[in-house]
């Protein structure tokens, strides 16, 4: 409590807050009234006079002083008459040693108003987009990616974002001298709506996506941004990207980095060894050096000004301004390498229903191959059936040569079997039926993709390859299933297949 001290205070006020004030009795000031810091307790402190002659201070000098100060609220009169026996003991005692001290009121404390408060539900949790708030992600043996990166907060329409908790404004409490103490009112927040952002309806503290995106809040405003944009290059200053809409990058992808767009991907610079999706288009206007570790995946149509040591999976259109060089290829729809110079040297490039370039391998012999007319889902999809297919019948051959053994041994024995054996041939027989069934599933799930593929191999237009100046032998061919190998240069062609043989004829390009 404080210090300071008034000899007059104005009657039936108290003093100001932490103010001592003082009354004199006799010709001394010995008795103090003190109040805290808010008025919310009162102290009485007592001293004995100067001398045994001098006056003492009376239960009526201490009454006066409490109603002076008019100390009405939370007065503990077990703490009062504590006092008051003390005052008549020490006067009757002329005792000038002690002092009485005590806190003898004390007020009710205000309960604090809430300030407005914002529950965010759009922070995602731990992803390959992970925050370096609190370092970068270890795997298992404590190595540190450093190429995880940053946290977008990808929302998808529909999605609520924030949930806004208005201010509450307490209760007001009590002084010891009954005066009302308001607290504070809490502090609000207030959300402007920006883009693609909306309220309930019947909620209105509730904010909600009206498009996919990532949040930003800036100024108080909250919106949905359809477009996550990179100035620059990507490289551990930003690390991998997953986000639900577009992402545009305007320099370089650098090697080991990773993108996934839920929309279109545009890449202004060029795509070095990394790995990229876009669930959209994809254009990458420098070109794609990818060291042998690019692999690239486009469900939509994809547009490149050139292909290098890149596996490229293309859902649509692919689109290539000058060349694709030893690369791997495979395009839903057509491959097109445009431009007087179009190349396609090396590698393998796969197309439903079309490849065109310029020039085809080289004047050295590269062997490069294209296949066009299989649907590529369906060649892959058959080709994985077979692999199982092929596993499962080596496990059948063994199965059978095993229960083959045990049954010799069986007829040999008399019908004897040991126990573990009993065991061993029960196993088997098990799982004789269980591959057996599973290769049955399989075969016939093969022969539905054959049928498919055969159908589609069936359809107009008639897949092609398309040369606008040269193909060079080590090129090979196939357009469904029909195979050609050229051993010499052949200029402005169009090959397709016709009754399971390649026909060469002019140039002409038509899908």
């Amino acid at each position: 409590m404080s210090t300071k001290f008034t000899n007059q205070p104005s009657a039936g006020h108290p003093p100001k807050n932490n103010e001592l004030s003082v009354e004199i009795v006799g010709e001394q000031q010995l008795l103090f009234i003190e109040f805290s810091e808010g008025e919310l307790s009162a102290k009485v402190t007592i001293l004995p006079p100067a001398t045994a002659d001098d006056t003492f201070v009376t239960l009526n000098d201490l009454n006066n002083a409490i109603a002076k100060y008019n100390v009405v609220y939370g007065v503990d009169h077990r703490v009062l008459a504590e006092v008051s026996a003390k005052i008549v003991q020490y006067a009757a005692a002329k005792n000038l040693t002690e002092m009485i001290d005590a806190d003898f009121a004390f007020g009710l404390p205000p309960v604090p108003s809430q300030d407005a408060k914002i529950e965010c539900f759009y922070k995602n949790e731990k992803d390959p987009d992970s925050s370096f708030e609190e370092g970068p992600p270890q795997d298992e043996f404590g190595r540190v990616d450093h190429r995880a990166g940053r946290k977008i907060d990808n929302v998808i329409r529909g999605s609520l974002l924030v949930r806004r908790t208005p201010p509450t404004p307490g209760t007001p409490g009590k002084s010891v001298t009954g005066r009302d103490i308001l607290p504070a009112p809490g502090k609000d927040i207030n959300l402007i709506l920006g883009k693609d952002v909306v309220v309930h309806p019947e909620k209105p503290n509730e904010f909600y996506a009206d498009a996919d995106g990532h949040v930003v809040i800036k100024d108080g405003r909250i919106s949905i941004q359809p477009v996550y944009e990179i100035h620059g290059d990507l490289d551990l200053s930003i690390g991998n990207i997953m986000f639900y809409g577009t992402v545009i990058v305007y320099g370089d992808v650098k090697d080991g980095f990773k993108i996934h767009a839920g929309e279109d991907l545009i890449i202004r610079g060029v795509l070095e060894g990394a790995e990229v999706k876009a669930e959209g288009n994809l254009t990458v206007l420098g070109g794609v050096t990818g060291n042998d570790k690019a692999h690239i995946v486009c469900k939509g149509d994809a547009l490149l000004k050139y292909i290098q040591n890149a596996t490229v999976e293309v859902g649509g259109n692919l689109n290539v301004i000058q060349s694709i060089t030893h690369s791997k290829v495979s395009c839903d729809h057509t491959v097109t390498v445009s431009g007087q110079k179009g190349l396609i040297i090396g590698g393998q490039v796969v197309a439903r229903r079309a490849v065109t370039a310029a020039v085809f391998g080289s004047s050295f012999g590269t062997l490069t191959e294209l296949i066009v007319g299989e649907q590529i889902d369906l060649r892959e999809q058959i080709l994985n059936v077979e692999d199982r297919l092929k596993a499962i019948d080596l496990q059948l051959d063994k199965t059978r040569k095993a229960l083959a053994y045990l049954k010799e041994m069986y007829a040999r024995l008399g019908g004897n079997l040991p126990e573990d054996k009993k065991k061993i041939y029960t196993s088997l027989s098990r799982s004789f039926i269980k591959y057996t069934s599973e290769s049955k599933i399989l075969s016939e799930k093969r022969r539905e993709l054959e049928i498919k593929q055969k159908e589609f191999m069936e359809e107009k237009p008639i897949p092609r390859v398309n040369c606008s100046y040269m193909i060079y032998p080590g090129v090979r061919v196939t357009i469904n299933r029909a195979y050609i190998a050229f051993s010499e240069e052949q200029k402005l062609c169009s090959l397709t297949e016709f009754e399971g043989q390649i026909r060469v004829g002019a140039f002409r390009v038509k899908y």
